[in-house]
């Protein structure tokens, strides 16, 4: 499995994520009062609103610094680091622990800021009904984005504890699980320690670009 392209094929996944977050102005009000899930998702969006309106004059660099206070207050990034990690997260020391969640935490927002570049007007749909996850709990938020053309794409965001934790394109592919398989070779080739100098690359480049 090719390592060099970290978070190549989920870039599809972040990227349709972050495009939904420019068109949250476009959400028609709703007379109901949205759970704390739904309401999370709505603020979310509304507090990346001024960054993304304002993209296509901000330079990568400063996009990430403006993403970054939002993601933290947002994401679950200590879940998500160790769900990405998968099984090896159990080998881990616990500074190596604390050294992945940050270096992950840190590519995450740079991932974001890179390829979020204009605003083009699109607009979305959030579900005002959440679905309730089984498996580890919490409760799924369903949004769709809406082309200019009329496609559709559905994005949906595992949240737990009023944070995200996850995020399915077209409603069933995880993110992290992408992420999983990409990290399982890197971390097979230099474990713990490979995997951070990787992401900390990985993220220069995404900032540099």
């Amino acid at each position: 499995m090719r390592d060099c392209e970290l978070g190549l094929r989920a870039s599809v996944t972040w990227l349709m994520a972050v495009a939904l977050l420019g068109f949250c102005g476009l959400l028609p009000v709703r007379a109901q009062t949205p759970n704390a899930a739904v309401a999370k998702i709505q603020t979310y969006y509304q507090q990346l609103m001024p960054t993304i309106q304002q993209a296509a004059r901000l330079g990568v660099r400063e996009r990430d610094r403006r993403f970054t206070p939002v993601f933290e207050a947002v994401f679950d990034m200590p879940t998500m680091t160790r769900l990405a990690v998968g099984p090896a997260w159990r080998t881990f020391s616990p500074e190596q622990q604390a050294a992945v969640r940050d270096a992950f935490a840190r590519f995450i927002v740079a991932d974001y800021a890179s390829q979020i570049k204009d605003y083009s007007g699109e607009s979305f749909t959030v579900d005002p009904q959440t679905v309730p996850e089984s498996r580890g709990g919490g409760e799924v938020v369903k949004t769709k984005l809406v082309q200019r053309d009329g496609r559709t794409v559905s994005i949906n965001y595992l949240v737990r504890r009023e944070r995200v934790v996850d995020i399915y394109l077209n409603g069933t592919i995880s993110d992290l699980a992408t992420r999983r398989d990409e990290f399982a070779s890197i971390i097979a080739a230099g474990g713990a320690d490979g995997l951070i100098k990787r992401l900390h690359e990985r993220t220069e480049t995404l900032l540099g670009k």
